[in-house]
């Protein structure tokens, strides 16, 4: 019979799980679950606030840059900087929620 792991036999002492496959399997189920909901939040955050889609959003942001390279303007360029750390963030989460949703 194999050895119960270490970080699942507090839960299998307590009763809350029927076995240890049982623990593991929902314990993976959960972390993954909160992986998503976390990117998936973050997408939702900046469609929110955008009002758009991510590929809105990036088509808006060269909209802008390309304003900004024919008429340079200090306050756009920060606007401009500010958005496109936002785009870095919603790609990554666009990236990890894909990363996750494929496990």
């Amino acid at each position: 019979m194999m050895q119960t792991p270490v970080v699942i036999e507090p839960f299998m002492r307590r009763g809350m799980f029927s076995d240890p496959d049982a623990a593991l399997v929902e314990m993976v189920r959960v972390y993954t679950s909160s992986h998503i909901q976390q990117y998936q939040e973050t997408i939702n955050r900046f469609q929110a606030q955008y009002g758009m889609s991510y590929e809105e959003f990036m088509a808006y942001l060269q909209a802008r840059a390309d304003l900004l390279a024919e008429k340079p303007a200090p306050i756009l360029n920060e606007a401009i900087m500010l958005e496109e750390d936002d785009a870095l963030d919603w790609k990554i989460a666009r990236e990890m929620l894909s990363q996750w949703l494929s496990i």
